[in-house]
């Protein structure tokens, strides 16, 4: 009873929650606030609303809002972000707090496929070719590679870990995984062998950037579908090559 009443409050708070969003999203929209300031505002109710989502028996909604986080970070300068496309995803999350469950997989999948992707420098939608997974840290080398995959069309997601990098690709199936080889709790590399192991991730195609020299054992040591990219002054060629392959 304590856990039903928990969780109906959870449900009542990110309504009103949601409704201080849409608040924001309509001055953003019309233009009559300060735009920087609503875009921080919609990203700290969100990051709030992202952080509680789990804990109360709702790990889509959470998802749906670190999509809200990554669209804002992949979008770029805030002359692109569009109202309607933020609306799409509180009105995503709002659907599910008023069914009042936790979608099964196939609808939880559909959902987070279906929110909008990034938009172009010039404000127009980018073209939707599918969907990337990035485990990278802050840095301005995960802004330019999210950005970058965002005007090319990509749904980008992006997280810090190894291990919310595995919950993501399960739930999304990505089209393809972009990590960096020094991770939390375990490399890249093992990462693209962990994706192996599962039917649904099997043949996600990986690209793991590392900072080292590429010898003739690191590269028998990797799994199928994985490419091994060094940073260095064939870096961006290397990636938008395995971005392209992966891509078809």
């Amino acid at each position: 009873m304590i856990l039903a009443d928990m969780r109906q409050e959870f449900i009542e708070h990110t309504r009103d929650k949601l409704e201080l969003v849409e608040d924001e999203i309509e001055a953003l929209r019309s233009g009559t606030g300060d735009c920087e300031r609503n875009i921080l505002e919609i990203k700290r109710i969100i990051h709030s609303i992202k952080g509680a989502g789990g804990s109360f028996g709702f790990p889509t909604i959470s998802k749906v809002a670190h999509g809200l986080e990554d669209y804002l970070e992949t979008t770029g300068d805030v002359s692109t972000v569009a109202g309607e496309d933020l609306l799409v995803f509180v009105n995503t999350i709002t659907d599910i707090l008023i069914s009042g469950e936790e979608p099964d997989t196939d609808l939880a999948h559909m959902m987070l496929r279906s929110l909008p992707t990034g938009r172009r420098q010039s404000g127009v939608r980018a073209l939707d070719k599918g969907s990337a997974l990035m485990i990278m840290p802050r840095g301005v080398q995960r802004k330019i590679i999210s950005q970058e995959l965002a005007q090319l069309g990509y749904k980008v997601t992006i997280v810090d870990n190894a291990i919310e990098a595995i919950d993501m690709a399960l739930t999304l199936k990505p089209d393809y995984v972009i990590t960096t080889q020094v991770l939390e709790r375990m490399t890249g590399i093992e990462l693209a062998w962990v994706l192996q192991m599962f039917k649904m991730t099997r043949s996600v195609k990986v690209a793991v950037v590392t900072a080292d020299e590429i010898s003739d054992e690191a590269l028998e040591s990797l799994p199928p579908h994985t490419t091994l990219i060094k940073k260095g002054p064939r870096f961006s060629l290397e990636l938008m090559s395995f971005i392209r392959k992966a891509g078809k």
